[in-house]
C-alpha cells in the first residue's frame, strides 16, 4: 500500500466520527432549529464519508480499506478527550495501542505480495 493511500485512508476515517459528534451536541440542544441543523450536518458528514469512501476503494482493495474502520476507535478516544473533555483510561490506551499495532503489521504484511 502507498503511502499516500495509507494518509486518505487515514484522512477518511478521521472525518467519520464528526457525524457522532454532531448526534451529541444535537441530543443535548435545547433550541429545536439547533439541533435539526446539527442533525442535518451528521448527515452531511455521512454523505461526504460516503463519497470519500467510494473514492478509497478505487484505490485500494477492500480488505484494506476496510482495516482503517478500526481506527475510529483512535478518532473516537481523541475527540472524544479533545471535545467533550472525557477522562482516557488504561484499557482505552491499551486498546489504542494494539489497533494501530494491529493496522500496521496488516498493511507492512502486505507488502510482500504486492506487485
Amino acid at each position: 500500500m502507498k503511502a499516500k493511500d495509507i494518509l486518505f485512508a487515514i484522512g477518511v476515517y478521521i472525518i467519520f466520527p464528526f457525524s457522532s459528534i454532531l448526534m451529541k451536541f444535537a441530543s443535548g440542544a435545547e433550541n429545536l432549529i439547533y439541533k435539526g441543523l446539527l442533525f442535518v450536518g451528521s448527515i452531511l458528514v455521512l454523505g461526504i464519508f460516503s463519497i470519500l469512501w467510494q473514492k478509497l476503494l478505487h484505490r485500494v482493495d477492500l480488505t484494506k480499506a476496510y482495516l482503517f474502520k478500526s481506527t475510529t476507535i483512535i478518532w473516537n478516544v481523541l475527540y472524544g478527550v479533545l471535545i467533550f473533555h472525557e477522562k482516557i483510561s488504561l484499557a482505552m490506551v491499551i486498546g489504542m495501542v494494539i489497533t494501530t499495532f494491529g493496522v500496521m503489521v496488516t498493511i507492512l504484511g502486505g507488502n510482500e505480495n504486492e506487485q
